[in-house]
């Protein structure tokens, strides 16, 4: 079996397209990501695997005595779609800087939008964020996804939304490494007492952070080194300290899905700022390698249409 050194490093969809012809070689790419020319059973983890003979290749367990292939527990599942598709797919979502619509999918893909809609959102699977600890000096903000309130006939709007209300809009509280990674999640609210302890879990004591003049980020001082840039007063930086990178990623990840997506539901918005920080945090290496770190997400991810549609 192939080891991880002899991966290909495509340049192009058209190599990608050109290398991958077959499912048998997908099958290949896909078990050396996995597992590196080690098999190990998804079930159980036991490394007493054999190849099977056959047209279908198979592995058996010797210690569950269960039968798999590589897409068993990955984003691959049961799929009916080839894993030539399913590459073609991963990277081009993962290429596209702004995303790519389920309709736009389903058009080169030759599938159902459906189909597209259910494919987009297993790569998304793929992409969730890797729990790390962000140090040094680090942003803090937060932004609101929702529809603007003056675009509304008259009777359909709801009082009471302006500022940082969240009775129309969903919250996204964002952190962000200067000149590193990012970490985004939607949250209930933007009280202290919602994002203080997510902001205690994710950076480490001592660190030198920057927020605008949000009165709940006054009670980071007790942990951390914090200054703010007062945005009522048209103050946007002020030596060291400002959000301009942390806003950046924020005009991102809006851009995309006004121009993309145009509507999101609340209920799926997690996975697209998933989608969005995965591409942020990859940004510095090539398309090909950023296909090759999704398939490398993609395993041990498993994400069944009902699951996805009921919760």
């Amino acid at each position: 079996m192939s080891k991880v050194k002899d991966l290909r490093d495509f340049d192009s969809l058209f190599e990608l397209m050109d290398h991958f012809t077959t499912e048998e070689v997908c099958e290949e790419y896909l078990a050396t990501i996995r597992w590196n020319g080690k098999p190990t059973c998804p079930y159980c983890e036991s490394e007493k695997v054999k190849v099977l003979n056959g047209t279908t290749k198979r592995l058996k367990c010797y210690g569950c005595k269960k039968q798999f292939g590589v897409k068993v527990g990955t984003i691959f599942h049961d799929t009916k779609i080839s894993l030539r598709k399913w590459f073609i797919a991963v990277y081009i979502i993962t290429a596209h800087k702004k995303g790519i619509s389920s309709h736009q999918l389903s058009r080169d893909l030759k599938v159902t939008q459906k189909t597209a809609w259910f494919m987009l959102h297993r790569v998304r699977e793929a992409y969730n964020q890797n729990a790390e600890m962000f140090s040094d000096e680090v942003e803090i903000d937060e932004t609101y996804i929702g529809g603007k309130e003056s675009n509304k006939h008259a009777h359909k709007r709801t009082p009471g939304t302006q500022g940082r209300s969240t009775k129309t809009k969903t919250a996204i509280l964002g952190i962000l490494n200067r000149n590193g990674n990012v970490y985004a999640s939607p949250v209930l609210d933007t009280k202290r007492t919602t994002i203080l302890p997510i902001l205690l879990d994710k950076i480490e004591r001592g660190s030198t952070v920057y927020t605008d003049e949000y009165r709940p980020y006054r009670s980071l001082a007790k942990d951390f080194i914090h200054d703010f840039v007062k945005h009522n007063t048209a103050e946007y930086v002020k030596g060291l300290a400002h959000t301009n990178n942390i806003e950046g990623f924020w005009a991102i990840l809006k851009r995309g899905i006004i121009g993309i997506y145009h509507q999101i539901s609340s209920k799926h918005l997690f996975r697209y700022v998933n989608e969005f920080s995965f591409r942020y945090n990859n940004r510095k290496i090539s398309d090909a390698s950023k296909f090759d770190v999704a398939l490398t997400n993609a395993v041990n991810k498993r994400l069944d249409y009902k699951t996805l549609v009921h919760g």
